[in-house]
Order: structure tokens, then sequence, then C-alpha cells
């Protein structure tokens, strides 16, 4: 349960919008719409339910979807859904993710399909290692950002829409098409590098905690989206592996990249729980310092749940 509602955030993307929020009654059920420049995805429903969900799959058809992303039919899903970080998740790590999906109750909702997708086929994934991380703290701290999924965001894309990967962690990924009432504006994803300049590299390992588990900068403003979502659930992050993430970031090499600031302008309210319009500290998720969408600490959206790639971090 622990990496699949905290760690990874599985409910963010697998729970459908409302008209007052996230629709609680269908969570992970799917159909979460999310408007980008090469078109409309939507996520799936991974509930039990076997005419909607995945309740007919097998448990070694849902590892291979989340370390893979294959299906069982041979098709492959959108990048949206990160099998490419969850390649280098353990056996054991992915057994646990399968187990706890078992556990959610059937809901029967159908998903429209992803058919305006124009992306550029991935190349397909090596079969997982499957190997637990080693015993050294960086790799254990690299281990969870990676199903952190904190270079999703914290990478620019090249105009092929590919990542960057020679500006991996240095940010630059821009959002500015949202959900209705999310708000509206550019979300730029920060340098997360230690160059002292442009990224972080100011930043002690107590900062890094503290932006994971509260959204509070080393400036004392607020992270805005998509962060800002993932911030009630990282608030969860075990000691050791929220001190782990902070030393692997500090080990990142320096890149130097200035990046764009954000406009993101929130849609309405404050949630209830958000800090003050002078940064005091909250429970929220947004990167760029704004409106955030608050979380408890089991996952469960309590306004809007967000999409996966739309932070600005740090």
């Amino acid at each position: 349960m622990y990496l699949a509602t905290v760690v990874a955030g599985c409910a963010g993307c697998h729970t459908p919008m409302g008209p007052q929020g996230p629709d609680m009654a269908k969570m992970f059920a799917g159909g979460m719409e999310f408007p980008e420049k090469w078109g409309t995805w939507r996520s799936p429903n991974i509930t039990q339910d076997k005419k909607t969900g995945i309740g007919d799959w097998s448990d070694e058809a849902i590892a291979t979807v989340i370390r893979e992303g294959k299906r069982p039919d041979g098709s492959m899903v959108i990048p949206m859904m990160p099998y490419m970080r969850y390649n280098a998740m353990s056996d054991d790590d992915v057994k646990a993710v399968v187990a706890f999906l078992r556990t959610l109750p059937a809901v029967e909702n159908t998903v429209a399909g992803n058919k305006d997708i124009k992306l550029p086929p991935m190349p397909p994934m090596p079969k997982p290692a499957g190997t637990a991380p080693a015993a050294d703290p960086v790799e254990q701290g690299k281990y969870i950002a990676n199903l952190m999924l904190c270079a999703d965001c914290h990478t620019p894309m090249t105009p092929e829409m590919m990542p960057d990967m020679k500006n991996e962690w240095a940010g630059g990924m821009e959002w500015d098409m949202w959900p209705p009432g999310m708000g509206t504006g550019k979300t730029v994803s920060a340098n997360i590098t230690s160059d002292k300049k442009t990224g972080i590299g100011e930043w002690s390992e107590a900062d890094i905690v503290t932006v994971l588990t509260t959204g509070k900068k080393k400036d004392g403003t607020m992270v805005g989206p998509p962060m800002v979502i993932f911030v009630p659930l990282w608030s969860q992050l075990k000691p050791d592996d929220a001190a782990n993430v902070a030393k692997f970031i500090k080990s990142i090499p320096p890149i130097v990249r200035k990046n764009p600031k954000s406009t993101f302008k929130p849609g309405g309210p404050p949630p209830p729980g958000a800090p003050p319009a002078d940064g005091g500290a909250r429970q929220g998720r947004s990167e760029d310092g704004t409106d955030g969408r608050e979380v408890d600490r089991h996952g469960r959206s309590r306004d809007r749940p967000g999409a996966r790639r739309h932070p600005e971090g740090p």
C-alpha cells in the first residue's frame, strides 16, 4: 500500500473528476482526462471490476503493464503511464503493488480510449532486472525518486516529444493546459541539479526533505502544480526514504540551465487546509507556489487529483 498510495500516488491519475472535484466514489476507477498538445489522455480503470477494470488480469499481467507498459493483448499503454521508470521496480515491490491493487473494490466505470494521441512510439523496455537497490543511501534514494517520478517532470522534452536526457533533472518541462477548473497559465519545472546558480546547489538535504514533505521551498514560498498534488502523499514518506531521496538529489551533477518562471494561477479558492497567501505551512501540492489540491494521508484526494507530469518543483 505504501508504494502505491504514498510513493507513486496512483490515485492521483486513476480517479476521475466530477463537478465538485475528484469523484471519490470512483477512486482508482480511471477516467481522469488531461488535455495535452499531443492529445487528451485518459487514465484506465485499475479496480478489480472484471468488465471495465483489471479484475480478470493475472498478477503477472499487472506486473508486466506496470514495469514494461505492455497489456495482456500485447498492445502498449501510452507513456503517461511511467513504466519506463517503474521498469526498475524490484520483484518484491511490484508484487506488493499488485497485492494492493487486488484489495481495491470493483467499480464499474467504462473509460473512453485514447484515440487521438500523437506521440512517437517508445522503444521496447527490457525485461526488469527485478533486483532491490544496494544498501547505499544514495542508491536507495535514487530508487525511491524513480518511483516518485521526479525526473519525469524535471526533464525537458525535445521537439520530437522525447525526454531530453542531456538535461535530465535540469527542469524546463512546460504545461499550459489543465483540466477544467484547475487553473490557468503555464507551469515550468525547476532545475533540481546541484548547480548553485540555476539549480538547488545551495539547498541542504534538510531543505530538500522539507520541500518534499511540506511543499515549502528554501525561500519560504510554496511549490505549485503538479508537485503540490503529491506533497500530501509524500508527507507520509518514511523518514529514511525522504532522507535518502535528498541525498540522491544532492548527488546529481550540476547542469547550468535557467528556466522561465511559472505563471500558473489556480482556478477558485484554495481548498480547506491550504496555507495563507503569505506562504504559511501547508500540506498542499503545487510547484510554482500557488494553490494546490489537498490529499489525505491515505492518498485520497480531497479536491482534484493531479496529473503526473506537471511540476515546477523546488
